[in-house]
């Protein structure tokens, strides 16, 4: 064996972290751009992104550290997506232009949600107290409105009403945020 051959252990856990650092900052804009591409189909869409992240890691030495490693992992991702429809032999709804078409128009879409929810998400936090408590017992916890109704012995009309109330303020608090972006 070579000097040359042996892997530098420091070197490693360099482009390691550096990957890691790479793909959480793109996990959401790869998800979407990939359930786009899977016809919303959450199983092929987690399958996909699965192996997609294994490539990404197995060729990151080729990745030019220049480049838009959001692109870069997208253009990965349209070819596992090629390899998985494939093989599961499934019949094709779409040729394989029209897929590519639906690739490229793809990652602008998936960048937009990604800047959406982050949006959103800050939006959410600058909620008051009250309002955040609804948004996260309807939407992230799952429960029933008629049930929130109850438990704060309210009508169920008063509940619709306020969660509108909120709809709207997050509403113009996203496209708010999206404007000063652009600026």
């Amino acid at each position: 064996m070579n000097p040359s051959d042996k892997v530098n252990p420091v070197n490693e856990d360099k482009s390691q972290d550096e990957f890691v650092g790479l793909l959480a900052s793109i996990t959401t804009q790869l998800m979407s751009y990939i359930r786009i591409l899977a016809f919303n189909n959450r199983e092929d869409t987690e399958e996909v992104f699965q192996r997609t992240c294994l490539i990404l890691w197995q060729k990151f030495g080729q990745y030019d550290r220049e480049g838009n490693f959001g692109a870069w992992a997208c253009r990965m991702a349209y070819f596992e997506v090629l390899k998985h429809r494939d093989a599961r032999r499934k019949i094709k709804l779409l040729s394989d232009s029209a897929i590519e078409s639906l690739a490229d128009a793809a990652v602008p879409i998936s960048e937009q949600w990604n800047s959406r929810r982050q949006a959103l998400s800050e939006c959410v936090e600058e909620l008051e107290a009250e309002q955040a408590d609804l948004i996260n017992l309807r939407y992230f916890e799952g429960v029933d409105v008629k049930e929130i109704a109850k438990t704060n012995n309210r009508s169920i009309h008063s509940i619709y009403r306020e969660l509108s109330r909120v709809h709207g303020t997050l509403m113009r608090c996203v496209e708010l945020r999206l404007l000063e972006s652009m600026s």
